[in-house]
């Protein structure tokens, strides 16, 4: 039997339809069955205060154990002070964690995510490295830079505020503060923080770890970018007159 173009045409549409409908039908299903976005970010919110503040309670530990069998001396008070900057910049995470403003805009894909969860936590490894000895004087130089780091990281975050989130969104734009000498400073004095605790304890795998996390602090970096600047028509300006990482001369004035 002889079968027209045309005819041809309409079988082959109407043999598609069906295949069309059940794929639409499919993906509709898999969509409900997905957490809302509210959900998402409250699953989300909770797991991270759970988290910071379990590593509170830890660090917590870890100091009165200190003040309790610690001799005294300018390495060790720095030492201890280091430790006492890292346990404000993770009960403020905390804290920014559970009043954070709903997201305006997410970042979409699973590189963002991935990107995010390695950037902020691969540091978490850092504890089963073996420590080595170094020379007292470059582990008070290493123990002043992590406190520096430290320090600089609870002022950046406490001006980020509500703001503050892992993964890649859009929350408030925060141009004042250290947010008006460079665009992402909790980013660079965590670098900071980095490049100390690699001085204080100078082994590959330390390296390796930070290396890692730099790389995808920057992805993560680079996704948030791309998400402010679809929320936010001022980041624009923003952009072109303030510094990514390192601050001008002009950003002080």
């Amino acid at each position: 039997m002889n079968i027209s173009n045309s005819e041809r045409d309409r079988i082959s549409v109407c043999s598609e339809a069906p295949t069309e409908g059940v794929q639409e039908g499919i993906l509709q299903r898999s969509m409900r069955l997905l957490p809302s976005p509210a959900t998402r970010d409250f699953i989300g919110r909770a797991t991270l205060t759970f988290y910071f503040a379990f590593g509170a309670v830890i660090k917590v530990a870890a100091l009165i154990l200190a003040l309790r069998d610690t001799v005294w001396t300018t390495a060790s008070s720095v030492d201890f002070a280091a430790d006492v900057a890292s346990l404000g910049f993770l009960a403020l995470m905390g804290f920014s964690t559970v009043t954070r403003l709903p997201p305006v805009k997410t970042a979409q894909g699973i590189e963002p995510r991935i990107a995010a969860l390695i950037g902020c936590f691969a540091t978490v490894t850092l504890v089963v490295v073996p420590r080595v000895q170094i020379l007292p004087q470059l582990e008070l130089f290493a123990d002043l830079i992590i406190l520096g780091g430290f320090t600089l990281c609870i002022w950046c975050l406490w001006w980020l505020g509500r703001s503050f989130s892992i993964t890649a969104q859009a929350r408030r734009l925060v141009t004042a503060g250290p947010y008006r000498i460079v665009r992402h400073p909790l980013y660079a004095c965590e670098a900071i923080v980095l490049v100390g605790i690699v001085l204080r304890n100078p082994t590959w795998q330390t390296v390796a770890i930070c290396a890692i996390a730099l790389t995808f602090q920057y992805r993560r970096l680079v996704n948030e970018e791309k998400v402010l600047q679809s929320a936010f028509p001022e980041y624009e300006a923003y952009k072109r007159k303030t510094p990514m990482l390192f601050p001008s001369f002009s950003s002080f004035w």
